[in-house]
């Protein structure tokens, strides 16, 4: 039965292939005809944003757009940019680019402005300041923070949820001074809804549609990968369980690191499956993600897997912004060789009798398996060294059908609900299922498929959390016998289950391909890897300092053709 159950619980990787799958043809992607989308709320900022010119408009044009916290830590310096100009000029922004366009945002925090001014009335005093001092950070809407604010995930059942108090990441990120401008829109309950639903859609936020033009934002983390991306604000936070910070991230030309487990805490946020949740910086740089790193991690008595990685909490990651011994760094990457092949064979030969058809097939599987030469090029041009490993050595992956849903999700809603106590709408997964089916078609207008299938499964709760227990340490013992095999420091691509074992990655933008599609790179590490992961994917910025910003113009024109 427990072996049973950990094939089961594999299927958590159907998170990224969920958001490769649900191709869409489409661009822009209409929304579904339904009456619950929530409208953005302006009225805070009607002030600020009338008082703000076209030729101011212009001037901060030049001066904030793909501007990094440095800089505008330098602007706010020599007093050509204030913080209350800066969230005013992102909410102009969100308000000609966003609203019922990019659908990146699903709501505006009111008391932004007020803590814009706090922040420049701090620094007019003067004292010292960190670099997230008057910053505006975007959270993803599963993250509580505190104030005028929901916090509902995207899904209609959680339409009046306010939380008590911030979530134990948004603490440390007022703490450090930075602004909670508002929240981003996700594909609904982290993409576990229907496989009908696109990715980026979400029953209150709408359908978030991707800055450079007809291609798939991927998600969950959606609209935090989209805002970045469009230059709506600074930084963004982001979750993952499996894929929905790296996905996205990659898709939408930005830098968006995907945490060891317990290095930023997942107090208050709602969970998918909490034994692989982890919250996540996203940004145009590898300096931005640094910086926001720096400011959301922290050990939390709400959240135990915090001191399995205080090694690293309070860590100033923008130490490791460095070329300083990067040649010393060595990166595997996987090729399919002729073991690799021979893997292959040996693992197919009983389903596929017909030799030439079973070549066929393992033509077909390693012809894009090894990395682009490009790729490793600008690896090489980083100053790393690079260490090929057969593709042999890769731990066979168990195929899990779409219609499998882990258990995981049932149980830590229900206690997510349970712990929220008098302020939860709804008891239970069951519950909500049932106050959706009331009308469908406006609350869960793609269905609710599966919602559906991870009500009906049954399995002991006890025996779900010891499969859980035993898979991670599986995987982790994987990653750490290839990458002590070959004494490597990361990994290059996402052919390793770095989810599963509760490992970080990296991603950054590559490039685009001829279509202007965003084509991003992404480094895995070992637990606890994120000072190294920083550094070479640094290195690599610095050789290749390759995100373009998007023609907003020309996707925003796309968009109104089809609204019109």
């Amino acid at each position: 039965m427990l072996r049973l159950l950990i094939v089961l619980l594999v299927m958590v990787g159907l998170m990224s292939v969920t958001s490769s799958v649900l191709a869409q043809d489409e661009f822009p992607v209409p929304e579904p005809d339904y009456s619950n989308k929530r409208p953005l709320d302006f009225s805070a900022f009607d002030d600020a944003l009338a008082g703000l010119t076209d030729a101011r408009i212009a001037e901060l044009d030049a001066l904030v757009i793909e501007a990094t916290i440095p800089q505008l830590q330098a602007a706010f310096a020599d007093g050509s940019l204030t913080s209350e100009e800066l969230v005013t000029y992102y909410v102009q922004r969100i308000r000609t680019y966003d609203l019922n366009r990019l659908n990146a945002i699903i709501e505006l925090n009111p008391d932004a402005l007020a803590s814009a001014r706090e922040k420049d009335a701090e620094r007019a005093v003067g004292g010292d300041f960190g670099p997230m001092h008057g910053i505006p950070v975007l959270l993803k809407d599963n993250i509580a923070a505190a104030g005028d604010m929901h916090w509902t995930a995207g899904a209609w059942a959680l339409r009046e949820l306010q939380p008590d108090r911030d979530a134990f990441l948004v603490q440390q990120l007022r703490a450090s001074g930075a602004i909670i401008m508002g929240k981003t829109n996700l594909s609904e309950w982290a993409n576990w809804v229907d496989p009908a639903m696109p990715n980026g859609f979400s029953t209150l936020g709408g359908q978030t549609r991707h800055p450079y033009g007809p291609f798939d934002p991927l998600g969950s983390s959606s609209g935090s990968a989209v805002s970045v991306a469009a230059n709506l604000t600074a930084v963004a936070v982001g979750t993952e369980t499996s894929g929905s910070i790296i996905s996205p991230g990659s898709a939408n030309s930005i830098v968006a690191l995907k945490t060891s487990l317990g290095l930023v805490s997942r107090d208050y946020v709602v969970p998918l499956v909490e034994a692989w949740d982890v919250p996540g910086p996203m940004g145009r740089t590898v300096t931005d993600v640094a910086i926001l790193l720096t400011a959301m991690t922290g050990t939390d008595v709400n959240d135990s897997a915090t001191e399995g990685a205080a090694a690293l909490a309070g860590t100033d990651f923008a130490q490791f912004l460095t070329l300083d011994g990067i040649e010393a760094l060595r990166v595997g990457y996987f090729v399919a060789d002729e073991a690799y092949a021979q893997s292959l064979r040996e693992k197919y030969r009983d389903t596929i009798t017909d030799e030439a058809k079973l070549e066929e097939l393992i033509q077909l599987l390693i012809a894009d398996y090894d990395p682009a030469p490009e790729v490793l090029a600008l690896l090489e041009a980083s100053g790393v060294e690079l260490v090929p490993i057969s593709g042999a050595e890769v731990p066979a992956e168990t195929v899990i059908p779409l219609e499998v849903i882990t258990p995981g999700f049932k149980f830590d809603l229900n206690r997510f609900l349970s712990q929220l106590g008098a302020r939860a709408p709804y008891s239970s997964l069951e519950a909500i299922i049932a106050v959706d089916d009331e009308d469908a078609a406006n609350r869960t207008p793609y269905g609710h498929s599966y919602l559906n299938v991870s009500q009906d499964v049954e399995i002991p709760e006890d025996q779900y959390r010891q499969a859980v227990a035993e898979l991670r340490q599986t995987v982790a013992a994987q990653i750490n016998d290839v990458m002590q095999k070959h004494d490597i420091d990361a990994l290059l691509g996402t052919k390793l289950r770095y989810n599963a074992a509760g490992f970080p990655a990296i991603t950054l933008p590559q490039g685009y391909d001829d279509t202007g599609k965003p084509v991003g790179l992404v480094l895995t590490g070992g637990y606890l890897a994120e000072p190294v992961l920083i550094q070479i994917a640094y290195a690599i910025e610095q050789a290749n300092p390759a995100r373009v910003a998007p023609d907003l113009e020309t996707t925003i024109a796309a968009i109104d053709a089809l609204e019109n």
